[in-house]
């Protein structure tokens, strides 16, 4: 059977401690999944960005297929929809996957995902992760009594994305510095999609890692989460992300 081709957009920042753990737990599920998917990460990656050279050193030692263009972080959708247009543009692909340079995916999450590539659903993803910053305990968040996806690892068929660009040009607005995955899903869901929730239960099959260059900080998620999130154990996830006992 050919392997469902899927390209992975992540947009990166500085950060490089963290994009170092990001690169090595890729080449884990890479590998680890390979037999099952034909996985490329597109980078973005931004020529203004102080740790660029930082940056391209761990992509040059990566191990899994990628590849990179360069784009403004002045305008995060467009840099979004520059990541998105340059894949499309050059590899063929049955999906797009978001991702971010602080995000961990646990290659067990392929084999939850595999029916419903098979089945060519059109939007799907999680609707729950853990947050996890060093000297503090891990968040368990959930939505629950909402159709909401995580960001992180959601799966665009590709149907979706010409649909979309077809009436929008882009998946995302060009301006727009937060809320990307809500405005990028109204987009989706007014093109006449709907959206699939895959739950993983309580095993981490995606960790966000906060620091203090992130868009929405670890304490801005506590102080919103309410009743959506829980404290974890770090042991948990170190057990399941070995990246993370070398931070």
């Amino acid at each position: 059977m050919k392997k469902p081709k899927i390209i992975l957009v992540i947009p990166c920042w500085r950060r490089p401690e963290v994009f170092s753990m990001v690169a090595k737990q890729l080449d884990i599920f890479y590998f680890e999944t390979d037999e099952k998917i034909d996985l490329t990460v597109m980078y973005v990656f931004s020529k203004e960005d102080p740790d660029l050279s930082k940056l391209e050193y761990i992509y040059d030692f990566s191990n899994h297929k990628r590849d990179k263009i360069y784009s403004s972080n002045s305008r995060l959708g467009k840099k979004l929809n520059d990541g998105i247009n340059a894949a499309i543009l050059k590899y063929d692909y049955d999906y797009i996957m978001n991702g971010g340079s602080d995000d961990l995916f646990h290659p067990k999450m392929i084999d939850l995902y595999l029916p419903y590539i098979l089945n060519k659903t059109k939007i799907f993803g999680l609707n729950k992760l853990y947050f996890y910053q060093k000297g503090k305990d891990p968040l368990f968040f959930q939505y629950y009594n909402t159709p909401h996806l995580v960001g992180a690892g959601r799966m665009i068929h590709r149907s979706v994305i010409n649909a979309v660009k077809y009436k929008y040009t882009d998946l995302y607005d060009n301006d727009i510095r937060r809320g990307m995955d809500g405005m990028s899903a109204r987009r989706m869901i007014n093109c006449g999609f709907k959206q699939t929730i895959i739950d993983p239960d309580t095993f981490p099959m995606l960790v966000d890692i906060k620091s203090d260059e992130n868009i929405n900080s670890f304490e801005r998620i506590v102080l919103n989460a309410k009743r959506r999130a829980v404290k974890s154990k770090t042991d948990l996830l170190k057990k399941h992300f070995y990246v993370l006992n070398y931070e």
